[in-house]
């Protein structure tokens, strides 16, 4: 009777949850780096600790950053050029103006929501925050991969910048074990044009 309790709690222990992969690929099953996956029902708390978006070689890095909801980014500039930086996104509208160091203070980031950075005075500098409610929030490594603590049956939001929905469009997906989701998107950032860009840049803070 016992072995059969022990055995019965141990099931019921195990179907609750488990760490399973979860492998976002595209059309061409290349990959997906960068894509944001977020747990609803998993609640974390608000990191203490300063995020940082650094700016090198004319790039954010990282391109795609995640923070929780009241938490500070700070934005060092260690190229040896001046960087603009600013953000038209309702979540968090703010600007630092030309500066390189790593003087200026941490942003704080107080509402959830998808924060796209520009720079004014280079236009293919593109960046994203993505300011999560306080869910557990995950990026995708090298390999397309996150590691989640979830069970089959779970929901999770799904987010690219290479959507074909438009770059603030999310999607919902049902959890299975070691699952692979295959994604319609955009080209991979490093093989696109950006000959005819029309990023942020071209709307100037002193306008």
């Amino acid at each position: 009777m016992r072995y059969l309790m022990a055995l019965m709690l141990l099931c019921f222990a195990s179907s609750s949850w488990a760490e399973m992969i979860l492998t976002i690929v595209d059309q061409d099953d290349l990959p997906v780096v960068g894509a944001v996956v977020s747990l609803p029902g998993h609640v974390v708390s608000t990191p203490t600790k300063v995020a940082v978006m650094d700016q090198i070689d004319e790039s954010f890095v990282p391109r795609v950053l995640v923070v929780q909801k009241g938490q500070f980014v700070s934005f060092p500039n260690s190229d040896d050029i001046r960087h603009h930086v600013y953000s038209f996104s309702e979540p968090k509208r703010f600007e630092i103006k030309l500066y390189k160091g790593s003087d200026m203070p941490p942003v704080l980031f107080d509402k959830p929501g998808l924060v796209a950075l520009g720079c004014n005075i280079h236009d293919d500098m593109i960046g994203y925050i993505v300011v999560a409610d306080n869910s557990l929030t995950l990026k995708t490594d090298a390999n397309g991969q996150v590691r989640l603590p979830a069970k089959p049956g779970d929901s999770a939001l799904l987010w690219s910048e290479r959507t074909l929905d438009g770059v603030g469009a999310t999607q919902k997906i049902s959890l299975t074990y070691d699952q692979t989701v295959k994604l319609d998107l955009l080209p991979p950032i490093e093989s696109m044009d950006h000959s005819t860009h029309t990023g942020f840049g071209k709307k100037k803070w002193s306008q």
